[in-house]
């Protein structure tokens, strides 16, 4: 897949699942990740080391389930809380700590749902970062209409089905 469709689709399967824009924003940015960072790190050569290890799921996996589990004990305050009718950004070590494991979760998931998109496009690292595979059939090529098509219909779906319950009324 592409970087935009990454972005596209990772944002509409997130919104989808929370109805939030925030997380699905963040999740969006992560989405582009594991492409960008053979790109600095690789250089020219980036292709030739394309889907191994910046396209490993365990530690994505082990990093969102840690964080994952930091934002139950400690759920994210949010950016702006409504006290006694003020608005105010809490600032402290908790709240901070919080709202960066709060992004950094989000990050993660997005870093996966690109995983998971790239499986459909091509072989994959499964056991090992060195040693691809193919998962799925191939069934998009990179880049093609199929591909475009199917990121923006998905953001669409996501955006009619948070908005418009099966009665046709405006979803809470």
């Amino acid at each position: 897949m592409l970087g935009a469709s990454h972005a596209i689709m990772s944002f509409a399967l997130v919104y989808g699942a929370t109805g939030r824009v925030l997380p699905a924003s963040v999740a969006s940015a992560g989405a582009i990740f594991p492409d960008s960072i053979e790109r600095i790190v690789c250089g020219r050569r980036w292709m030739k080391y394309h889907r191994k290890w910046s396209h490993w799921f365990p530690p994505y996996l082990a990093l969102a389930w840690l964080t994952g589990k930091y934002l139950e004990a400690n759920p994210f305050p949010g950016l702006i809380e409504r006290i006694g009718g003020d608005l105010y950004v809490p600032v402290g070590p908790k709240s901070i700590t919080a709202t960066t494991a709060f992004f950094l979760f989000w990050w993660l998931v997005g870093c996966l749902l690109h995983l998971a998109e790239d499986a459909f496009f091509g072989p994959m690292p499964l056991l090992v970062p060195w040693k691809r595979q193919r998962l799925f059939l191939q069934i998009f090529k990179t880049g093609g209409l199929a591909e475009r098509v199917m990121a923006r219909a998905a953001l669409a779906a996501a955006v009619v089905l948070r908005y418009v319950d099966a009665a046709g009324g405006v979803a809470r």
